[in-house]
């Protein structure tokens, strides 16, 4: 019958073959959108090559027009990266010996060198560590191996001791002792000439969260980013991960222009990503004067300025590449977060565990309850040294008996720079903590309805309130709690329409001192957010939906780039991706970058600021292995 009816009316086998069509493509769109096609925006990163206290820099003059170069590219509002040598070392045909370090502090021109460094850090430069000395050998050589800038340092065929793990490590930490030295923190590794053996790379990993380079032992030549997610281990603390950034456009080479990196833009499937040295810049510099025709002396540097606009081979690039539509991205931007440090905190089946200020010192301490021995313990956590260095030991800053049923948060309301304990037992109490820096001391309890707790979220509110919320223990209902003063409520509780495992999370609210708890569906950007109506004492759902696409995962928010606005964070734990969207000054939100793979399947994500630079970070912990694993951000705020 329908053989027959489709044969007689020629339209409607036309018609449904249109809609069959046109609901196959509507699919393929949805998957391409929800399992992450590669919408990454087109953006060019730019690193400054072999930057260091000798050669084209060994003078004050030097030292003015690298400034010159560097003050150039922040007006242009050109994001890039610094590849520093720390020790410049070079051996001239009579024997005389250059060696000049940047933590020589009493020496006038380290000094001048520091602070050209240092200023163009503070104005959209990042720092990286270009191996230690950029040289092998004590001797002057016809290969000139000898010669920072010029010598291979790791690897160097006739040199075994170079080849080993043991040279590399060193090496590594002679050079972040300089840094260190001089006050500086390198944020990237780039090893001389990505010139090194296999076993060497895995120290620079153990160091390094992010590599400007390509992996070359595994892919000389890749087109992005590659994502290395495995453990760190055999030099010093173990970690989790490392990225390794491609500069994919190469350089340009002697004798070619600004045509030999705007030629190669017209791959779609690699990002844009070049090297340049600014010394090839100084020909077009002139010195600065002033009004009566004297050479400007700025900070004891002299003063040089481009002789025009658009001259210069980097003059020409930069306009082009920008009037194109690319913006220049710092590799932070492009890598959003860097894999740091590594904590061992402790299997959730024997533990519960917060993480916030406790200690007051402004980067995120690891708070855990044992539920066997009572200990409310404490790890000061440090993330702004290497990565691979040992965390501080755990210490018992209070016996707290645990009781089935019973859930612990972090306390802001007695001090919001050093929190306390909010602790809700299932035989109805409420307990807070004050944190004293090194302990917990009960302040104060309240009488509350007897419930078995599965989690507690603290939820600022105006004027010093406070509401405390969380799941009944069978995830059936949200109970809550709302404090003025002294003074304690008890809200209705909610009932949520099954008992499957939901993922609650703090908002914080734009321009106020409250926060709000949410719960999205997956794989959307829908979702309700629980409005306390103080009248009834009951919760109330208002339905919120983002400015951003649906896309596999769930929904984190936080202020990723320390510019004071919420930025949405898509995290995927099926793919172990994390979609950052920014948001810009018009308030909307924006895809800065697509992070990962990174982490381990079965894992909780956090958002916190765990090294206190006022950018919030990512962190993993897994529910079987009781590690903590940690990616930093240094996001900039560009985009508007």
């Amino acid at each position: 019958m329908i053989k027959r009816l489709l044969h007689k009316n020629t339209w409607l086998r036309y018609g449904i073959a249109g809609l069959v069509s046109c609901g196959l493509f509507l699919g393929l769109y949805h998957m391409m959108t929800v399992e992450g096609a590669d919408n990454n925006p087109r953006f060019m990163l730019l690193r400054l090559e072999d930057i260091g206290p000798g050669g084209y820099y060994s003078s004050l003059e030097g030292l003015g027009k690298l400034r010159a170069v560097l003050h150039y590219l922040d007006e242009k509002h050109v994001q890039f990266g610094m590849a520093v040598v720390p020790r410049w070392i070079n051996i001239t045909d009579d024997g005389t010996r250059y060696d000049k370090s940047i933590d020589q502090l009493d020496d006038t021109y380290i000094q001048a060198f520091d602070k050209v460094i240092k200023e163009a850090s503070e104005h959209r430069g990042t720092i990286g560590m270009h191996g230690y000395t950029h040289q092998a050998g004590e001797v002057r050589r016809g290969d000139g191996q000898h010669a920072s800038g010029v010598g291979n340092e790791f690897n160097v065929s006739d040199l075994p001791e170079t080849t080993t793990a043991a040279f590399a490590e060193s090496r590594v930490k002679e050079g972040w002792g300089r840094f260190r030295n001089a006050g500086m923190t390198p944020h990237f590794w780039e090893a001389p000439h990505y010139h090194t053996a296999p076993e060497q790379d895995k120290v620079f990993r153990s160091y390094f969260g992010l590599l400007y380079q390509p992996d070359v032992n595994i892919d000389p030549n890749p087109p992005v980013a590659r994502y290395e997610n495995i453990v760190n281990k055999g030099f010093g603390t173990t970690s989790l991960g490392s990225v390794y950034v491609p500069t994919t456009l190469s350089y340009i080479p002697i004798g070619k222009d600004e045509k030999f990196i705007l030629n190669q833009l017209g791959v779609a499937e690699r990002i844009y990503s070049f090297f340049f040295h600014p010394f090839l810049e100084f020909n077009y510099l002139e010195p600065e004067l002033d009004e009566f025709g004297t050479p400007v002396v700025r900070d004891g540097i002299p003063a040089y300025q481009y002789t025009g606009e658009n001259k210069s081979v980097l003059q020409k690039l930069i306009a082009q590449i920008q009037q194109k539509g690319y913006p220049f991205y710092s590799i932070h931007d492009y890598v959003p977060f860097t894999p740091g440090e590594r904590l061992k905190v402790g299997s959730t089946k024997t533990a519960l565990t917060e993480i916030g200020n406790v200690s007051g010192s402004g980067q995120m301490d690891i708070v855990t309850w044992d539920k066997k021995s009572a200990a409310m313990s404490v790890i000061q956590g440090q993330y702004e040294e290497l990565r691979n260095d040992r965390q501080p030991a755990s210490h018992t800053w209070a016996s707290i008996p645990y009781a089935d049923g019973a859930a612990f948060t972090l306390n802001s309301r007695i001090d919001s720079k050093k929190q306390g304990l909010w602790i809700v037992r299932p035989n109805g109490k409420l307990e807070a903590y004050a944190s004293t820096g090194d302990s917990f001391k009960r302040s104060q309890a309240w009488s509350i309805p007897a419930n078995r707790w599965y989690d507690l979220y603290e939820l600022k509110q105006p004027n010093g309130d406070c509401i405390l919320a969380g799941q009944s223990q069978d995830r059936s209902k949200l109970l809550g709690l709302y404090l003025h003063g002294n003074e304690i409520k008890s809200i209705k509780p909610y009932t949520f329409r099954s008992s499957a495992a939901r993922d609650l999370i703090v908002r914080n609210l734009a321009g106020k001192d409250q926060q709000k708890l949410m719960l999205f569906k997956d794989n959307t950007s829908q979702g309700v957010e629980f409005e306390l109506d103080q009248a009834s004492m009951q919760w109330r759902l208002d339905k919120v939906e983002l400015d951003i696409p649906d896309e596999l995962g769930s929904i984190r928010f936080g202020d990723f780039n320390g510019d004071g606005r919420e930025d949405i964070l898509r995290w995927d734990p099926r793919n172990l991706t994390n979609r950052v969207y920014q948001q810009t000054e018009d308030h909307t939100y924006k895809l800065l970058s697509i992070f990962g793979p990174w982490g381990k399947t079965n894992g909780r994500l956090s958002v916190a600021d765990f090294d206190g630079n006022g950018k919030d970070d990512i962190a993993m912990y897994g529910n079987e292995d009781g590690f903590l694993d940690v990616a930093l951000s240094f996001q900039t705020d560009h985009v508007k």
